[in-house]
């Protein structure tokens, strides 16, 4: 079956346009999700890391569905592309040899630091007076790899993308595109003020995914590879499952399959 004739299909037996489907999904998956409660889990800086960004990637999801529901899709391209950003962040760590990750994992905290003091520098040279205390910032320990390939992709998104086993074009080039629009550029300001024939126009910024079709797989592939990583941290995998669980909303499933059992 082609996508166009599936999306048709879809459509017709919902009675409404895909994307508000999506995003209805999107948004009743995001909020199972982010009510699963995980505090049991064993807490090293990799399971914080993973679980927090677990956290965020479904909480921009709902900002993604809420706009679209709103008939606000180009403005969600900062969360799209955040959302993105993290999903390829969970697939390099994925891919990392476990040995590896906590080494990475602090080399972005490591990178994150010297942006913070870079940050108060400028702020100096603008006349900012305050001298904040960089002493728990600075004593906080880090064991930061010194593999040198994995420093530079903790570092550099685009590192990091090329670095997975399996490539993900798809992603990155809408990371990419949404990135166009989630700052003050060039391609912002000619998308909500085109010009044609010396007149000024009205427009919005293109959608890549205007029916959240590619958001809606790469929710569950932020769900895959978040159970796989906990599992492998030592999170216990029944723990882990609960995740996988919320997401597909089958919780009553695995409760009447016990019952039925006893």
């Amino acid at each position: 079956m082609s996508g166009r004739r599936s999306k048709a299909q879809r459509r017709h037996a919902t009675g409404k346009p895909l994307r508000f489907g999506n995003a209805e999904y999107a948004l009743a998956s995001a909020h199972r999700v982010l009510a699963v409660e995980l505090s049991q889990v064993p807490v090293d800086r990799v399971t914080q890391f993973v679980v927090g960004w677990l956290r965020a990637s479904f909480e921009q999801s709902k900002v993604v569905a809420t706009l679209t529901l709103a008939d606000m899709s180009p403005a969600a391209a900062p969360n799209r592309r955040c959302f993105i950003e993290i999903a390829m962040r969970l697939h390099w760590l994925h891919d990392l040899p476990q040995s590896d990750r906590a080494g990475a994992v602090d080399a972005m905290l490591d990178a994150e630091r010297e942006q913070t003091l870079k940050t108060f520098d400028h702020l100096r040279e603008m006349g900012w007076n305050e001298e904040p205390d960089f002493e728990a910032m600075n004593a906080f320990v880090l064991n930061v790899t010194s593999n040198g390939q994995i420093k530079d992709q903790a570092r550099k998104f685009a590192s990091a993308a090329h670095a997975t086993i399996v490539k993900n074009p798809g992603p990155f080039r809408a990371w990419r595109e949404e990135s166009s629009y989630a700052h003050a550029t060039g391609y912002l300001a000619g998308a909500y003020a085109p010009v044609s024939d010396d007149t000024m126009g009205v427009g919005r910024p293109h959608v890549l995914d205007p029916d959240l079709d590619a958001h809606r797989m790469m929710t569950v592939f932020v769900i895959m590879l978040t159970y796989r990583l906990l599992v492998e941290e030592g999170t216990d995998e029944s723990l882990a499952m609960t995740i996988v669980d919320a997401f597909f909303d089958t919780h009553d499933d695995h409760s009447a399959a016990k019952n039925d059992s006893n």
